[in-house]
This record gives C-alpha cells, structure tokens and sequence, in this order.
C-alpha cells in the first residue's frame, strides 16, 4: 500500500503534470461504487496536496475563486497517469479531462481506493510527521495514556490517528534504526524511553521520498527519469526476523535488541 512518501510523490506529480493546463470535465466509471463527481464549472484547474496517507486534490474555477475539494485515499495499488484522451489505463476509475486532448486518471486496479467530494482532510486522521511535525508530536504527546499507545510499538505505528502516513515498510525501517528496542515494548514505553522515535517519523519518510518511495510491489516511482533507489535496509531483507501482527500485516524487523 502506498505510505506517506508515495502519496507526497504523487501530488507532485500531479502537480507537475497539470501546470498550466485547463479541465472541462470529469468522468467516472459507472462499476466504481463511490460516488459520482459534480464539478459545476465550465473550465477549471486542479491542485493537489498530500497529507499522510491522503491526496486532496482541488478544483479551481477558471473564472471565480470558487473551489472543490476531492478526497483520495489511493487504497492498496492506486496511481495517477496522464495520457492522451482514449489511451487511459484499462482500470481507470476518474478521468479528469483538459481541453488540449489530455486526461489526468486515477488508476486503480483493486478498487480499495476512494473519494470524496467537499471535503478535506479526515478528522480521523492526525497531523503529517513530516510538514506538521509541531503538531504531529503535540497529538501524541496529549493522547499518549490512551489505549493505542498500550500496544506493541510495531502495532502504536500504524494508528493513524498518530502515525498519519506510516505503514508496513515505514515502521520497519524506522524501527530498525533503534536496534536495542524490543519491538514487543509498548508503545507508551518505547515512546517514553526513546523519544527519537517522533523524529524518525518524520526523517524516514522523508529519506524515502528522497529517494524516489519505497520500491514496493504496487508502487512505481512516477518520475521515471529520477532515481528509484531501492530505499529499503529492513522490510523484506533476507535475515531479518518476521512476526504477522493482529491485523495480518508481516513485520521485519531486526533481533539486534536480544543481544
């Protein structure tokens, strides 16, 4: 599933991809259950913006200052590709169409993705660890006595409630940076006892979008001329121990702490 790096990629390259182009219409394919877009402008532009594991992406009325926001969660293999009007993708599910022959589509072949019209970010969701930091670490440091935190560090990492944008490979490989934490440590303790913890939050991620997001299976860098490099040092490396979680999610991480 594409975590907080890949998300911040694809806004960029949202963003890149429309500069300077205008939009008539949007089209949705009639199998996708979420609901139907209705964008009452005649032409508009479109800006987005990632926030942990969400896009909004922003229609822009040409000739007001009126706007829409369109929620997206990518879902577990979701992309967006710009192409020439009738050369979308066989499972693209919102075609965002310009007056120049173009078509902006979100791509989706899982259909786990969704959106939303009128609305922002997720109230459920917490602060970005990497552009909201102050406040990333505020929200935790407020909430810290709540249940959540007695779980296992490896598990308190994928509250989204906290942990906005950190998934599977993330807490891997910001956990691996801190070799003599037991992963099993709850996450009240280890928060407690290695504060760190909030700032590689924010760093990893960082270094993987640096570095072009994580190479995971349903993920491709959608800047094909900028490094891709393989990002990771523990999730799914050879070596490391594995653990499936209460939700079915497989943990790497490394026994360095046993020593």
């Amino acid at each position: 599933m594409p975590e907080l790096a890949e998300l911040r990629l694809t806004a960029d390259y949202i963003n890149d991809s429309v500069d300077g182009l205008s939009f008539i219409s949007v089209d949705k394919n009639p199998q996708h259950k979420c609901e139907d877009l209705e964008i009452p402008f005649k032409n508009f532009n479109i800006k987005a913006k990632s926030r942990g594991k969400e896009i909004v992406v922003s229609i822009l009325d040409c000739y007001s200052d009126e706007s829409i926001p369109i929620r997206i969660t990518m879902g577990m293999s979701g992309y967006f590709s710009m192409t020439n009007t009738g050369n979308e993708a066989k499972h693209a599910h919102l075609k965002f169409n310009t007056t120049d022959g173009t078509t902006l589509s979100f791509v989706d072949v899982r259909r786990f993705g969704k959106w939303k019209q009128g609305v922002h970010w997720n109230d459920n969701r917490g602060p970005d660890p990497t552009t909201e930091f102050e406040e990333f670490k505020e929200n935790i440091n407020k909430n810290i006595h709540k249940a959540s935190f007695n779980k296992p560090i490896y598990e308190t990492l994928m509250d989204q409630k906290f942990f906005n944008g950190i998934g599977n490979y993330l807490r891997a490989e910001i956990l691996y940076r801190i070799p003599t934490l037991n992963p099993n440590t709850s996450g009240r303790d280890a928060l407690e006892s290695h504060p760190i913890i909030l700032e590689l939050c924010r760093d990893i991620p960082m270094m993987a979008y640096q570095k072009g997001g994580g190479s995971i299976k349903d993920w491709k860098n959608p800047f094909p001329n900028e490094s891709n490099e393989r990002f990771f040092i523990c999730y799914g490396v050879k070596g490391m121990a594995q653990i499936v979680d209460r939700n079915g999610r497989r943990f790497w991480f490394d026994t360095k702490w046993l020593q």
